[in-house]
Formats: C-alpha cells, sequence, structure tokens
C-alpha cells in the first residue's frame, strides 16, 4: 500500500490560533465552510481524522517532532523514517506550528488521495501561503 504524509508550515502561535485555522465551521443547512488552512492550501476536501496540528516554538519542540515523525507518526516506521528529509527541522525552523496530512491509497478505499498529487497541482513549497515543507511517500505490504 502506498502512504504519504504531507507536512505544510503555519504562522500560527498558539494552540487557540491554530485550532482556529484548521476549523471548518458550517452554513445553516449543514454545508461546510473550507477552513482557513484548506483555503490557503488550495485542498477542496480532506478527512481530518488523518490531521495533525503541532505548536513547534522553538528547536527543542522541532527536534522532539522530527523525532516523533520517525519513530511513532505511521504504523511502519521502519519504511517512513529513512524517507524523512535530513533538513525538515532546519525547513520547519521559520514556522512555529505545522499541520501533518495523512494519506494512502489502500485497496479498500484511499484516503486524502489529493496529497499524492500535491506538486503536479502546484502546491510545490514556497508556491502557496502555507507553503508545504515537506511530501513524504512510502510503501508498506498490503494487509
Amino acid at each position: 500500500m502506498k502512504h504519504v504524509v504531507a507536512i505544510w508550515g503555519v504562522n500560527c502561535r498558539s494552540k487557540e490560533e491554530l485550532a482556529a485555522f484548521v476549523e471548518l465551521e458550517y452554513t445553516e443547512d449543514g454545508d461546510a465552510i473550507p477552513s482557513e488552512f484548506m483555503s490557503s492550501t488550495g485542498l477542496s476536501w480532506i478527512d481530518e481524522d488523518f490531521m495533525e496540528v503541532h505548536l513547534l516554538p522553538d528547536e527543542e519542540s522541532r527536534e522532539a517532532f522530527v523525532q516523533y515523525l520517525k519513530q511513532d507518526c505511521t504504523s511502519n516506521p521502519d519504511r517512513f523514517a529513512p524517507q524523512v528529509p535530513n533538513s525538515l527541522g532546519e525547513s520547519m525552523a521559520p514556522y512555529p506550528s505545522v499541520i501533518v496530512l495523512h494519506g494512502n491509497d489502500s485497496r479498500y478505499g484511499s484516503v486524502n488521495e489529493v496529497l499524492f498529487s500535491l506538486a503536479e497541482i502546484g502546491s510545490e513549497v514556497g508556491q502557496q501561503p502555507v507553503p508545504l515543507i515537506a511530501k513524504i511517500v512510502y510503501e508498506t505490504e498490503d494487509r
């Protein structure tokens, strides 16, 4: 199965600001209004069950986040960790927080499959108001 983990840098400096940035709102009819995050990245729909938000105010928290990514973020760290760019900590340094989205192409149904084509649709690093810092693709055995 193919997996993708996408990481965006965000200029939110508090948990409240970060929560408001990713929060969906709804019309009286129950239709979802895209969050500021979705509008800023050009994503029209995401499965928020596969989203993480992390406040990283200093170098120590960024280093701990990179270790978390390599060891605990996925169900198969042996396949994922080698794909994490060595420069990830440096790439995150300008941003006090990050948003992580997971996706896969499971035979039981894809999750956030748009993440696989981010570069193809013009969301390359530095081209969006909320920059895509990393897109990490890896494969595991189907279960």
